[in-house]
């Protein structure tokens, strides 16, 4: 464990910061850290820390403090088990923890070590006092309340003066004299009675030759005292006046050497959370043999923290790289970075060559720096590179350095780089930042509203950074306000501000190095609102090739402006995506509109290639070529992926109305046509319904047609809603185009198997009679043949059987004629199970076997589930029980995919009934009992296995 006190009162457990709670807290672990292992009373730590007026139930809170503590200190003791750590003595407590483990134990090292290495080499003494002053991060425990912090505060301030005074002379011996006149100027300001600062003043003025002016402040220093506290200057300030006028000081015997070695890294950051496993795999990348030059890149959008990283990571490290860490920040998205000849100068000014001896020429810094790193171990941070030219000349060339570079480019073009992306925080590491910023106990009392704040933000850590900025500085406000603040996401990033730190500020950075071909991709690819998209979409929406919109989103990628999913697949973070839509740029609606075009000609593709071509005729004319595909198992892999896309964008539509429906309804009216609307069928509807409300609001009575029968096919073959589909189906309008007799056929098809499930018999052969008539008016053949194919089922249920033969025949016949292999699965799986019925069992297996054949040729999960159920029922008809429940399993996993409940609860039926068959009663039963609970939630009675055809085939 390690614990720091000289600043803000922290501790850490093998790197892992804890949290020690309010100030109050932190101030009793600090009084018990400072007395070093001895006891400390219960009176004098309430005295200590609330002073001689404490609150009623100070000895209780104190009490209820140690206790968290301990839990914080040894989360691995059991509840009342004894403490190793904070222990407890008379009614006091002492804190045993091992020597060295403070950062007052490291500051006591160091400066021993110096006064061991005074005499013999004063450069590194003056450089181990630098190391020691760099312990201190601020005032020591700063915040913490009480007289004892207060009297703490002061001595380790006049401490920590007194190192500075050692360190300031051995800057004058050494030589620094003209730095120690800079520094002692305002430390006396500050200081105007420490006699020792004004000596020090006096004698590096007269080893800069400036003897007057040392007189001078000897004048200055004698009238503060003698005004101010009415003394005259002590014996030390009193001689060092008198041997100026003598003019025999001693001269300065060691001229100062070269610094070898640089400590340039700017301070760690107190509050870094998270990121565990990246900071230690780039420690672990950092911290090699040394048999080779390591060069680490950190990239990532702006804001995601990465010179946080960076700088966290550094200093982890930097114990080993004794010869030093030099540091640079080139501003790579300013418009003026800094060139790689100012930052090899400032390299080589902080590796101690002079002024004078440092080289004009670019390639002459990099060569003198690289010699002076040579055979030394020394680490350079590179942070916010521009791109791979931008730092080409500061990268060294012999083993033993190690660099570490940040940069929103990728830099593709640096050789045996080991890249590192950041992503945005995980919820919890989120939740940590916020905490640590707020305070635990204002997090806990808003815990939902923080977790929503975090989500508005997106992760990104400068966003969480910015919100408990804003929510520090202002106690009065709750979490839940900055909830509703963030909620308008036109002005969320107006509210994602504080002072000069802004999110927007940091895309803008970003932004303003894009080229224009890149700039009017990022802000029209924006304007659709999809969780990702196809580089194939995003050349339709730019009006470019696919390869063009492939190198247009890969080079946002390379500089972090754009995420990549998978191969070719494109996505924005959210509060970039906010970003892009603020500019100017294209209408919403027509960005929108060519999106979807991108969409309905790739389902158009995939109808065709699953031989329904003949409803794409029907549909709106598309203006780009789509995806195409190779069949069905193509298209139900391409379905699955974008199908939060679809969803998506018929949101999208829903809201902006206009030209979107009519292409929008369309692509619905596609996805019902498919049926699978696979695991996110709920999304879909709801979806769906919005946009029926925004056709139904514009009079757009041939989308508000499509719309109701798409969702019609959705609730009851996605969801198994049956009677909430009945309530868009039977509202469609008489058909008066083509289209819309398409369409009719479609719902006249779904109410036939909603009248069928729910033991309407007559009424759903009606409605088939009407659809198969519509067909043959249509003249489409694999339609009336997939009609037919349904029919037969009706048959079967009201024990027409050899009529159901025969219609089964006649639909086979014709999927024969029309080469349609989609109707030719279902009629063969329907003659299957209507000869299983008819006690020709061997002729049913060869004919439901052939139908999962086909069904697995065509390549879509439903239908091939839809087989597989037959051919369950088939041999379980059979009395072959292991092969009915082995087809069985694989329908339950295939429908559990694809299909409504009702489709998995007759497979689960058969599934049970072979359990049952087998001796296995307990599984039999419990799957018995799932199935009658989803029927009875869907409003059906169950089947029976004298009823039990196959799931529902609803549409093509």
């Amino acid at each position: 464990m390690k614990f720091s006190v000289l600043g803000e009162v922290r501790a850490w457990r093998a790197e892992a910061p804890l949290d020690l709670g309010p100030p109050q807290r932190r101030a009793v672990l600090a009084a018990l850290l400072l007395r070093e292992g001895k006891a400390v009373t219960a009176a004098e730590l309430v005295e200590g820390i609330w002073g001689d007026d404490p609150v009623l139930r100070a000895v209780p809170a104190l009490r209820t403090h140690v206790a968290k503590l301990r839990r914080e200190l040894e989360p691995e003791r059991t509840m009342r088990g004894p403490s190793s750590l904070l222990v407890s003595v008379g009614d006091g407590y002492a804190l045993r923890v091992p020597q060295g483990c403070t950062d007052i134990d490291a500051v006591v090292d160091r400066v021993a070590q110096a006064a061991r290495l005074r005499e013999d080499d004063p450069v590194k003494a003056r450089d181990t006092l630098v190391t020691a002053l760099g312990h201190w991060q601020g005032a020591a425990l700063g915040g913490l309340p009480g007289p004892y912090a207060e009297r703490q505060r002061a001595r380790l301030e006049q401490w920590r003066l007194a190192i500075l005074e050692d360190r300031l002379a051995l800057d004058i011996e050494t030589g620094r004299t003209a730095e120690a006149v800079a520094e002692l100027g305002p430390l006396i300001e500050e200081h105007p009675l420490r006699e020792r600062f004004r000596a020090l003043l006096m004698t590096a003025l007269y080893h800069c030759g400036r003897q007057a002016d040392a007189l001078e402040e000897y004048a200055r220093a004698r009238s503060a005292l003698v005004d101010g506290i009415g003394v005259e200057p002590g014996p030390e300030l009193a001689a060092v006046h008198t041997r100026i006028l003598r003019a025999d000081l001693p001269p300065v015997l060691r001229p100062a050497r070269a610094v070898h070695t640089p400590a340039q890294l700017p301070p760690d950051i107190a509050d870094f959370t998270g990121r565990t496993q990246v900071v230690n795999d780039l420690a672990a990348q950092l911290t090699g043999d040394g048999s080779t030059v390591v060069i680490s890149a950190v990239g990532g959008m702006g804001g995601i923290g990465k010179t946080t990283l960076a700088l966290h990571v550094a200093h982890r490290v930097r114990d080993r790289f004794p010869d030093g860490q030099l540091y640079v920040n080139l501003r790579g998205v300013d418009a003026e970075p800094v060139s790689p000849g100012d930052a090899l100068g400032g390299f080589l000014r902080g590796l101690g060559v002079a002024e004078g001896d440092i080289p004009a020429a670019v390639h002459d810094r990099a060569a003198q720096v690289r010699t002076l790193v040579s055979g030394k171990r020394i680490l350079l941070l590179l942070d916010n590179a521009r791109d791979s030219a931008h730092i080409g000349e500061l990268l060294p060339g012999t083993p033993g350095t190690a660099v570490l570079i940040t940069s929103r480019s990728t830099l593709t073009e640096l050789p045996a780089v080991r890249r590192t992306r950041l992503d945005v925080l995980e919820t919890d590491e989120a939740l940590t930042l916020l905490t640590r910023i707020l305070g635990a106990e204002r997090v806990l009392a808003e815990r939902d509203s923080a977790l929503a704040v975090i989500t508005q933000c997106a992760r990104l850590p400068l966003a969480v950074r910015i919100v408990g900025a804003r929510l520090a500085v202002r106690p009065q406000w709750s979490i839940a306000s900055l909830v509703d603040r963030l909620a308008d996401e036109t002005q969320r990033l107006d509210v994602l501000q504080t002072g000069e730190l802004t999110v927007e500020a940091a895309f803008r950075l970003g932004y303003g190095h894009l080229n224009p071909e890149q700039a009017r991709a990022f802000r029209t690819l924006a304007r659709a609102d999809v969780p990702d998209f196809p580089a194939d979409a995003a050349a339709a929406v730019l009006g470019t090739t696919a390869t063009q919109a492939e190198y247009l989103c890969e080079s946002l990628v390379d500089l972090s402006l754009l995420e990549t999913t998978a191969a070719g697949r494109y996505r924005f973070h959210d509060l970039l995506r906010l970003f892009a839509r603020r500019l100017p740029g294209e209408d919403e609606s027509d960005v929108l509109v060519r999106m979807l075009d991108y969409y309905l000609a790739s389902t158009k593709n995939l109808l065709s290639a699953i031989d329904f071509s003949n409803t794409t005729r029907l549909l709106i004319p598309t203006s780009v070529p789509g995806h195409l595909f190779s069949g069905g198992a193509d298209g139900q892999s391409w379905n699955d992926i974008e199908r939060p896309v679809v969803i998506a964008l018929h949101r999208q539509a829903a809201r902006l109305g206009g030209p979107a429906i009519a292409v929008a309804a369309d692509l619905a009216w596609v996805m019902g046509e498919l049926t699978d609307a696979g695991m996110r069928a709920r999304e879909l509807a709801d979806a769906l319904k919005a946009l029926l409300h925004t056709a139904i609001r514009e009079n757009d009575a041939p989308s508000v047609r499509r719309l109701r029968v798409a969702l019609g096919a959705i609730l009851q073959v996605g969801l198994g809603e049956v009677a909430a589909s009945l309530e868009y189906l039977r509202s469609v309008s008489q058909p008066t185009s083509d289209a819309d007799r398409r369409l009719q056929v479609l719902a006249e098809v779904l109410l036939g198997v909603a009248d069928r499930r729910m033991g309407n018999i007559k009424d759903s052969h009606r409605h088939y009679v009407n659809a198969t008539a519509l067909a043959r008016a249509l003249g489409d053949q694999s339609m009336e043949a997939w009609i037919l194919a349904l029919a037969t089922r009706t048959l079967c249920e009201s024990g027409q059987y050899a009529e159901a033969e025969a219609v089964a025949d006649r639909a086979i016949a014709l999927a024969h004629e029309a080469s349609n292999p989609v109707a030719l699965g279902w009629a063969t799986h329907e003659l299957a199970a209507t000869c299983s019925l008819l006690g020709d069992h061997a002729r049913a297996r060869t004919l439901g076997e052939e139908a999962v054949r086909i069904a697995q040729r065509n390549g879509v999960r439903l239908w091939e589930g839809w087989a597989r159920t037959r051919l369950a029922q088939i041999h379980l008809r059979a009395d072959r029980s292991c092969e009915a429940e082995a087809e069985a399993a694989q329908a339950l996993h295939l429908l559990a995919k694809a299909a409504d409940p009702l489709d998995r609860a007759r497979a689960i039926v058969l599934h049970a009934s072979a359990r049952a068959a087998r001796g296995d009663t307990a599984t039999a039963d419990r799957e018995f009992r799932e199935s009658a609970e989803i029927f009875r939630r869907a409003g059906l009675p169950p089947p029976t296995l004298g009823t039990l055809f196959s799931p529902s085939p609803e549409s093509p």
